[in-house]
Order: C-alpha cells, then sequence, then structure tokens
C-alpha cells in the first residue's frame, strides 16, 4: 500500500505530552523506551506481559496485559491473533530469551515502592531481554463504560523497529478505540465523568 500524506491530519494531530505519567493519546510513538516488560498471568492462567514504556518526550505509562504470549489460551483455543502481536513485539524489540529477574518498583527518589494492601516492597517478574530496549509503538486509547463511568485505557496497536517505514504510514490512520457499550452511552447521552487507568501500584 502506497503512504497517504493527508495535511490536514497532520495539522490537527495533537502532540505527546513532555513528561508525565497515565494514559496516552491515540497516536505512534517513535523510539520509546521499553521501562520494564512484566510476566504475570491472568486469573484463567494465561501468561500476559505489562509493558511499561517511555516516549521520547518522558511519558511514562503502563499498559496492563500489552501482549497475551501464549500460542494458545488456557482454554485450548487458538491465540491466533494475539500471539503474532506479541511476536512482532518481541522480534521488534530484539528480544531474544525468556529469562527473568525479580526487579522493585523504585520511586522518583529511588526508594522501594511500598504495595497499598500488603505494606510490603513491590517486586516485578520481569523479562531480562526488553529493559531499555526502543521500539515504534502504535497506541490506541480506548473508551470504555465501568459502573456507569467513562473509563480510559490504552492498547498496543502494533509495534515496529525504530526507523520503520510501516510505522510511517500507520499513524495517520490510528483513531480511538470506541466499545459498543460506550457507543450506546454516548448515544443516551450519558455523563461525560471519565475514569482513567493509572499507574499507582495495586497489589495483583
Amino acid at each position: 500500500m502506497d503512504f497517504v500524506f493527508n495535511l490536514e491530519e497532520v495539522q490537527s494531530a495533537q502532540e505527546a505530552v513532555a513528561g508525565g505519567f497515565g494514559i496516552l493519546e491515540t497516536g505512534m510513538y517513535k523510539d520509546c523506551t521499553i521501562v520494564r516488560g512484566v510476566h504475570s498471568k491472568t486469573k484463567a492462567g494465561n501468561n500476559v506481559l505489562d509493558l511499561t514504556v517511555k516516549t521520547a518526550t518522558g511519558h511514562e505509562t503502563t499498559i496492563y496485559q500489552a501482549f497475551i504470549m501464549d500460542a494458545k489460551w488456557a482454554s485450548g483455543k487458538d491465540n491466533t491473533y494475539g500471539y503474532a502481536a506479541f511476536l512482532r513485539f518481541a522480534k521488534a524489540a530484539g528480544m531474544n530469551s525468556s529469562e527473568t529477574f525479580q526487579e522493585a518498583l523504585l520511586d522518583r527518589d529511588g526508594k522501594p515502592v511500598i504495595g497499598k494492601k500488603s505494606q510490603a516492597p513491590v517486586v516485578f517478574t520481569s523479562f531480562k531481554a526488553l529493559a531499555n530496549k526502543k521500539v515504534d509503538l502504535g497506541v490506541q486509547k480506548c473508551f470504555d463504560i465501568f459502573d456507569g463511568k467513562v473509563q480510559e485505557t490504552n492498547e498496543v496497536y502494533d509495534t515496529f523497529s525504530c526507523g520503520s517505514e510501516s510505522s510511517d504510514k500507520l499513524g495517520s490512520r490510528l483513531k480511538d478505540k470506541l466499545s459498543s457499550a460506550y457507543k450506546e452511552f454516548m448515544v443516551d447521552g450519558g455523563a461525560v465523568e471519565t475514569s482513567t487507568e493509572t499507574t499507582e501500584v495495586e497489589d495483583f
């Protein structure tokens, strides 16, 4: 597919916020640094990757369950799309090993972060091969409804190696992801109060 340059969309695009934490706007974020890739599991037993990244402008966010890393779901069903997305991410990031280490979460002063419920230091099972790697990351801002309120989260749309021509082509086509519940809620004149995903540490 040929690259289509849309000047109107370029001019109306919002810049990434310099610094800060939390939800990212929909867009292509080039030269993102992987702060950590954490190995966790869903209640059903699927292996997932929680991804913390920092954009080139210094904005840091965590995308929980960014990838399902199993070729098959715990139910035995093929994870066709999700596994392929993980493989593309792993290749773009140069992930050549599944070796993990126990990584303590530190605050800005370098002190251990304490879990709200356990009162113990927060420790992650992180992949060694992902720390400080760089990727071009296509991110979607997702809107859904939870307990009658708008909930905003981020999802990874796709991953590219830094400088990939494919990331240039995708950037202008990315759009917010709206759940059917959100669309219905807004058509019915729902409340505009939002509940955004935060980077505060919870025990999980």
